[in-house]
């Protein structure tokens, strides 16, 4: 597996550089704003290192990115990396009976447009891999999919305001389907300042549970009884705080129109 992150990690550096020449900057220039070395960023932008959640933070408002970076090295690179995780999550996905999935940073992948994973994978295998998951809410008995997200990740652009609209519009006529619930958390929410990472809780017939935990460094399937009893419950803190279904589809189609006028 080592030669496929080598790989992976080599494409978001390139994606790295790409945007520091965009703005005008050398690697040095970069390095001196940041406060780091330009060893360092060479090896971000080589594959040889992954910066630190703060380090990206800082570089993206340098650079000017807005969140492509690090939506990038978490869709692309987490999920990339342990393939034998991530395969094991598609199996899981295809047999669950629920699915409760909480997402703080970007639309749920099963309810993705093409054009909007698209803006946030530019790979088109990637793509379609994505799209080949969703089969799974087509299927003879689909799970139960009850999706959990901040307001905010309504509002924050991905591509052009024209997939951002679809994507609104899409997300509102699948939440409109009878297996599947999309909860909005409001800003002023106190569950907002709790936040975590992306994580998902799948259910079997049984009674069994696993879930899938990602971050910005790594992707895991979690099966120990107690660590999947503990996502479930902050699951349900973040859901007590969310908007109704019928409430958050209604909100979902008033950004799309405001995405319509951006």
């Amino acid at each position: 597996m080592a030669p496929k992150r080598h790989s992976t990690l080599q494409f978001w550096g390139r994606e790295l550089a790409t945007a520091r020449e965009r703005c005008g900057l050398s690697q040095d220039a970069l390095a001196q704003r940041m406060y780091v070395s330009p060893s360092l960023v060479a090896m971000w932008e080589t594959g040889r290192r992954t910066p630190k959640a703060e380090d990206l933070t800082r570089c993206e408002e340098i650079v000017g990115s807005n969140g492509y970076l690090s939506r990038l090295l978490s869709e692309l690179v987490s999920r990339d990396v342990p393939q034998q995780w991530m395969g094991k999550w598609i199996e899981v996905e295809s047999r669950a009976t629920t699915l409760l999935s909480f997402q703080p940073t970007v639309i749920d992948g099963l309810l993705q447009t093409e054009d909007y994973a698209r803006a946030m994978l530019e790979d088109d295998d990637l793509v379609q891999v994505r799209m080949e998951r969703q089969r799974v809410l087509g299927d003879g008995e689909p799970p139960m999919l009850v999706v959990v997200l901040p307001e905010y990740v309504l509002r924050q652009q991905v591509g052009t305001a024209t997939v951002m609209r679809e994507q609104m519009l899409h997300l509102a006529e699948i939440a409109r389907q009878p297996r599947v619930v999309v909860q909005v958390v409001p800003p002023d929410a106190s569950a907002s300042a709790k936040f975590t990472g992306p994580f998902v809780v799948a259910s079997f017939d049984g009674g069994n549970e696993v879930a899938y935990v990602d971050n910005q460094l790594r992707g895991e399937v979690v099966e120990r009884p107690d660590d999947v009893a503990q996502l479930r419950q902050v699951f349900e803190l973040f859901r007590s705080d969310a908007l109704s279904k019928r409430q958050s589809i209604e909100l979902i189609e008033k950004v799309a129109d405001q995405w319509a006028t951006s």
